[in-house]
Order: structure tokens, then C-alpha cells, then sequence
């Protein structure tokens, strides 16, 4: 979850940034998707957190099956970041910077790989959120069958009682059946 919300906020202000600062169209589309791919799974995780919180069974294992449909979408954002990174159109850097004395304007402007921190942030909270969107996936399934399991239990349990006796009938016990 905090990786998808530092993911989602530097990437509109990389988006931001491309309203000030040139860059070609490539390399905004591919800022973009990140950011809206970012923002989704962090929204999503919220309904992961709400649902876990309230121990619902059935809104854990539906949401189970969103990181499992969502992961698509993070792989997607990587190689679209990885491929505007790596392969970059030309650009024309002076043009880009605008005046700007900011190294961190310089970094986003360069079209130069994985030199830069602005440039390799984006790529390691993808790859981090990836991996933990499968992680995610695998404690939702647990915690939803442990929620499963437990709900499963908890309505035989009017049928039995706790002193040891096997079945609840509403009648005093015999005076003869006692140990």
C-alpha cells in the first residue's frame, strides 16, 4: 500500500512536471499509465484493508482475486517505464529543463537510462509493488480461508457446549449419566 501511494504521488508530479517541461509524447504516455496504474492498486488496497479489518470472508477472497486480476496491470506499467527509460526518444534537453536550476528537473529531463534517481525510483516501486502484489494475493487467500474456517466453526457452536458434553439438547443432564 505505501509503495503503490509513493508510487501514485511522484508520478503526478512527474506528470505535473510535463506540463511545464517538454518531453515527447512517449515518455509522457508512459508517466501517465504508471501513475494511473500506481493510483488504481492503491485505491484497491483500501477495500484489501477495509475488508481484512472487518474479518468479512467473502470481501477478502474477492479481494484476493483483484490482485490476482491487477497484476497484469503493474506488469504492463514496468515494461512500458522500462521501455520509455531504456529506449527514450530524442529530446531536446535544453528545452526541457526551461531555465530550471533543479537537479531534480536536470535528472527527469535527461533522457540517459537508469542513471538517475528520478528515473530509477519509478522502476524499483513497480518491481517492489509487483512482488508485493503477489504476497498480497497469498496472505488474502490464507487470512479468507482462515476467515472460512472460522466462520465454519463458529455456527456449529450453539449446537455443542463447553463442559464437555457432546450435544447441547436444552435438558438437565440425568443424575445417573453424571462422572
Amino acid at each position: 500500500m505505501l509503495a503503490n501511494a509513493a508510487g501514485a504521488a511522484g508520478s503526478w508530479l512527474e506528470v505535473f512536471w510535463t506540463t511545464m517541461h517538454t518531453m515527447p509524447a512517449r515518455a509522457k504516455a508512459g508517466i501517465f499509465i504508471q501513475g494511473a496504474v500506481f493510483s488504481f492498486i492503491f485505491l484497491l488496497s483500501f477495500f484489501g484493508l477495509i475488508s481484512a479489518a472487518k474479518g468479512q470472508r467473502g470481501a477478502v477472497y474477492i479481494y484476493s482475486k483483484f490482485l490476482f486480476i491487477t497484476t497484469p496491470l503493474i506488469i504492463l506499467a514496468l515494461l512500458v517505464t522500462l521501455f520509455t527509460t531504456l529506449h527514450p526518444e530524442s529530446n531536446n534537453v535544453d528545452q526541457c529543463i526551461n531555465g530550471s536550476s533543479s537537479d531534480i528537473i536536470r535528472q527527469f529531463c535527461t533522457q540517459d537510462g537508469l542513471t538517475s534517481l528520478v528515473k530509477i525510483l519509478p522502476v524499483a516501486l513497480l518491481g517492489s509493488s509487483l512482488l508485493l502484489q503477489f504476497y498480497g494475493w497469498i496472505i488474502a487467500i490464507s487470512y479468507g480461508e482462515e476467515r472460512d474456517v472460522a466462520d465454519f466453526g463458529s455456527r456449529f457452536d450453539k449446537y455443542y457446549n463447553n463442559s464437555g458434553s457432546d450435544v447441547e439438547t436444552g435438558y438437565p443432564e440425568p443424575p445417573f449419566a453424571r462422572r
